[in-house]
């Protein structure tokens, strides 16, 4: 009998798998117009049962058989990946009698252990390297084909490997490398195949991994099945009914909330189901959140009962720092803590799936709910943009193992702004094409809609059909930007916010610089000034994660005066309402998040948000924004702003317009190569950057020039508590065991922790070049200042 795993019939493992893998595709419908439904699930069944076909090697069944297995890890010999998709090439090709169907699952096949490669090197690892060769015919001379076509017949496949003799192999490769074959596959080339081989590969490696995690812990894979099949029935009502119970702040507010969120609802009423880029477009404070959840759940009621297939929704947002307050709602609207309704993944978040079971909540062991929660198996999942843009533009194992979840879904991107403009092209193409594809749905959300898509072209489809109305009527805030042809030094500036802060005593004020080395100088000089006349906070990227989000409850709760410094990172959704805001340039899209902390709630008393052009005067009179902002940004903001002085809220919209446009005169050759390799499946060309878990892929939200050292504080008991644990997790044997409790633990230990720049790092503490640096209690005095963070070179360190 030939084995897949220790003590496991090759024969039932191949069957499982596939079990598995085609119970997840008969309940996807996509719309793929070169390649049939009858022949993706053929091709999907025929990758799923042939996969592991080359471990029918003598070499592999001694390996896997020996009570000294290590002995023969690294022999290549019993290496199966390769020679299973020579074979499965074979099969397809044989069985479908189409070249193309049976090259792509060569691929699929044979990188399911590895790494999607480019398409140029499936062919040279055959044809230009005769050690491959001669190793696969020693491979497959080995096989005891007799016991292999045992394996064959019993998965039902119609293929007689019995008299298969290794020439006839060795022609195949040939074949497989030939020109007319390598021709066909190009002729087909485009976003549809590579849409089609990430989602075959992502059925793949998903229902491989599942099968050998249950049999390694005695598993029943009915139990995923079941699931699979039965999986929860959510009701759109259950966002109505938690609306009901909330607390009415300001009732005109709310009237406006209210509209919006009966805007969107009825255009989802009567939404053509053809329509899958859309938008929500309101102000800030308008209630996206929940209009949002609504409209999608929605609009997963219309496709089950319409379009006959069941779509999961994917809530997106740009920073890990605000999907925790999201994640909160939802699982308070929803009612439950059921991973298979509500989850929530980002690098940090823990592996823990669990499931009501029997009347009770069942948590899943380790592996099964780390294979889980990475895969996105939920009806719901909320996570990050990183985190789903690395799982479409890649070619890792890892992170494609979610892809077929992806498939079908109602996709949310909250705050869709925070795309880069060099990404536009990129992310249309993509997007436009896994509508149609994929039956993806797309709804973008935010305050300030860049022109990823025209409404105008009909591109995409707006929701709330009154969004202009919604932006004429608001009239919380007036920007003025009278300062921002004027240079301002740091002096001027604070002598500015002096006058102001003792002129409007009674109001609360935030202050927003663009860099750490500026955030810190207002800062001190507010707190001296004014440190006993108001509370005073400090908010940056500078300060420990735990201290930051302590300091931001402190500021919602408090009834007292208030005066905030603090960088960008006020603008990524901290849900904050102050009085008077005052900005260093910025971008308009920035400008916009950073306006949205005032007057949120429509106060009596309109709030203010001030711009102003702070430049330094030791460099040149250079200004802090452009340290760390494109040129073009910068450049198509002060267009957009030219002729005005004094903004009114309704104005907002007209002029985020107007950026957009010119930023769209703007091409981008990075998207454009990106999208030459992705048409081209040139995988590895495209995605190979970035192997780490934080930034594992093309995609970056915030582009980094120099690079970052990760600092661990030890700042408190608590703090040392969670380092000893760190250095006990360390020190475990088992990989995968560490692993295991490294996932369970990151999120305390990345409390303490802070993303540096290493030549900042490098002139206080010794960086630990393979591991987190760590600044002991001893240290920290040196190091660290418990109101303004990291202690850094504020002469030559300008960085946020």
């Amino acid at each position: 009998m030939l084995l897949s795993h220790p003590g496991k019939p090759l024969l039932d493992h191949l069957k499982n798998v596939f079990l598995i893998g085609d119970c997840i595709l008969m309940r996807k419908k996509t719309g793929f117009e070169n390649f049939s439904e009858e022949d993706v699930r053929e091709l999907n069944r025929l990758n799923l049962l042939t996969h592991d076909l080359g471990k029918a090697t003598s070499y592999f069944q001694y390996y896997i058989r020996s009570v000294d297995s290590n002995s023969q890890k690294n022999d290549e010999k019993k290496r199966h990946g390769l020679l299973s998709g020579v074979l499965s090439f074979k099969i397809v090709n044989t069985v479908m009698k189409n070249e193309i169907l049976a090259f792509l699952s060569y691929m699929v096949v044979s990188k399911h252990h590895g790494e999607l490669d480019n398409f140029a090197n499936f062919i040279s690892v055959l044809s230009g390297d005769e050690k491959n060769k001669t190793l696969l015919k020693q491979q497959f001379e080995s096989i005891d084909r007799g016991k292999l076509q045992e394996v064959i017949t019993g998965l039902g496949i119609d293929f007689d490997i019995s008299n298969y003799t290794v020439d006839e192999f060795g022609n195949d490769i040939d074949y497989l490398t030939s020109r007319k074959v390598r021709n066909k596959v190009k002729e087909l080339m485009g976003f549809e195949t590579f849409l089609l081989i990430n989602f075959l590969f992502s059925l793949l490696i998903f229902s491989d991994k599942l099968e050998a995690i249950y049999n390694s812990e005695n598993i029943n894979i009915e139990d995923f099945i079941d699931k699979n099949t039965r999986r929860p029935k959510l009701s759109s009502d259950c966002v109505d009914k938690f609306k009901e119970g909330l607390e009415v702040k300001n009732i005109r507010m709310a009237e406006w909330r209210n509209k919006a969120y009966q805007d969107v609802l009825n255009s989802v009423e009567n939404l053509p189901l053809e329509e899958k880029i859309l938008s929500i477009n309101l102000p800030t404070g308008s209630g996206k959140t929940l209009t949002a959840l609504k409209a999608a759940l929605r609009l997963k009621e219309r496709l089950i009962e319409e379009k006959g297939y069941n779509p999961r929704i994917i809530y997106v947002l740009p920073f890990t720092s605000i999907i925790e307050q999201n994640f909160d709602v939802f699982q308070k609207v929803l009612g439950t803590t059921e991973s298979n309704v509500l989850l929530k993944h980002h690098y940090l978040s823990q592996r823990v799936y669990q499931w009501e079971k029997e009347g009770e909540m069942e948590s899943l062991s380790d592996s099964v709910s780390e294979h889980l929660v990475e895969s996105w198996d939920s009806e719901i999942v909320v996570s990050t943009f990183v985190q789903l843009l690395h799982s479409i533009f890649t070619n890792r194992n890892r992170k494609l193992k979610k892809f077929h979840n992806i498939v079908n879904s109602i996709i949310i991107l909250d705050e869709v702004q925070s795309i880069p403009h060099r990404y536009w092209n990129l992310v249309r193409e993509t997007f436009t094409a896994m509508a149609r594809y994929l039956n993806c749905h797309f709804i973008f959300m935010t305050a300030t809609m860049p022109l990823i898509f025209s409404e105008e072209s009909k591109e995409i489809y707006e929701l709330a059909k009154n969004k202009r109305k919604y932006f004429e009527e608001f009239s919380r805030i007036t920007i003025n930007a009278k300062r921002v042809s004027e240079k301002l030094t740091i002096d001027e500036y604070k002598a500015l916010l002096s006058d102001d802060i003792y002129r409007f005593e009674e109001d609360d004020f935030l202050i927003v610089m663009n860099t750490i080395r500026t955030s810190i100088d207002v800062y001190s000089f507010i707190k001296e000034e004014f440190g006993d006349s108001a509370e005073i906070y400090y908010l940056s990227t500078n300060i420990i994660p735990k201290e930051r989000l302590e300091r931001i409850k402190k500021i919602k709760k408090s009834k007292n005066r208030k005066i905030i410094v603090s960088t960008q990172m006020i603008e990524a959704g901290v849900d904050i309402d102050i009085d008077r805001v005052y900005r260093d340039f910025g971008p308009m899209d920035s400008i916009n998040q950073t306006a949205g902390r005032c007057n949120r709630e429509w106060g009596d008393k309109k709030g203010l948000v001030t711009l102003v052009n702070l430049t330094n005067e030791n460099h040149y009179d250079r200004p802090y924004a452009a340290y760390i902002y494109d040129n073009v940004l910068i450049e198509e903001t002060r267009n957009a702003l030219s002729g005005f002085e004094m903004i009114e809220e309704k104005e907002i919209f007209y002029l985020a317009e107007k950026y957009y446009m010119g930023l769209k005169n703007h091409g981008s050759d990075e998207s454009q190569k990106l999208l030459d390799c992705i048409k081209e499946l040139r995988y590895r060309e495209a995605f190979e950057s970035g192997k780490d878990d934080k930034n594992s892929g093309v995609f970056e939200l915030i582009r980094q020039e120099f690079k970052t050292v990760d600092v661990f504080i030890e700042i408190d008991d608590d703090a040392a508590k969670v380092w000893q644990e760190y250095q006990s997790i360390k020190k475990i044997k088992d990989r995968f065991e560490r692993k295991r409790k490294f996932n369970r633990h990151k999120k305390d230990l990345y409390m303490y922790v802070l993303s540096l720049p290493e030549f900042a790092v490098r002139k206080q503490v010794d960086i630990d070049e393979k591991d987190i640096t760590f600044v002991s209690r001893e240290m920290v005095f040196n190091a660290y200042d418990e109101d303004t963070g990291f202690m850094r070179d504020l002469e030559k360190d300008y960085f946020f």
